[in-house]
């Protein structure tokens, strides 16, 4: 199978993980966040809208189709100084649809993906991986965040899959806040692993909509 097509694979099974995330009694709570007032804040675009905002500034909001394309998502991999690109899976949650206020429940634990908002979708991601550039250079590359900004959700690049995926660990922001920079050694001690991939991880909705 060649790239074109396992990306068009990733895509429809991303957009299976979040035809099934959204499709819950509490759609109206989930699809409903703060308008964007600002500029810079970080609120609903006026395109992902889908409605009236309420008095307390309160909207429902809408998926729309992405425009992220690969070279975006390159480009900000380098900048941020990734020693391997992000697994085809997570490329294809960036580029498939502008969505926000994904977090997924498990039975211990809260994981929030980066929202992509349509007018700066890639804007919460690199926030993420500028905040944690020091994981990046040992190896460990964040991807999502843990229950309330925790802490960072991260690939361990030296435990690959086998399936172009790494590993997912989670690091307690509580230990990373030293004026020294922690050693790879000192970080694998307290990376707590969550999943074999980032695969397994949205493996729960997938199952879901095939049920």
């Amino acid at each position: 199978m060649n790239d074109s097509n396992i990306l068009l694979q990733d895509r429809t099974y991303i957009e299976q993980c979040l035809d099934n995330y959204f499709n819950t009694p509490h759609q109206d709570i989930l699809m409903s966040l703060p308008a964007k007032t600002e500029d810079e804040d970080y609120g609903v675009p006026m395109d992902m809208q889908d409605g009236t905002v309420d008095d307390e500034g309160w909207v429902r909001w809408r998926m729309l189709a992405s425009m992220v394309t690969e070279d975006e998502i390159r480009d900000l991999e380098q900048s941020c100084g990734l020693p391997v690109p992000v697994p085809p899976l997570y490329r294809a949650y960036l580029s498939t649809r502008y969505v926000m206020n994904v977090n997924l429940r498990f039975d211990d634990f809260v994981i929030g993906l980066p929202d992509l908002p349509s007018d700066r979708p890639l804007r919460r991601l690199q926030d993420l991986w500028v905040a944690w550039k020091p994981l990046i250079a040992e190896g460990y590359i964040p991807l999502a965040t843990y229950e309330d900004d925790a802490g960072p959700v991260c690939w361990d690049i030296r435990k690959p899959d086998g399936d172009h995926d790494y590993a997912v660990v989670w690091f307690d922001h509580e230990l990373l806040v030293h004026d020294k920079l922690p050693s790879r050694e000192q970080l694998e001690g307290w990376a707590v692993p969550l999943f074999p991939s980032f695969r397994d991880m949205l493996s729960p909705l997938a199952s879901s909509h095939d049920s």
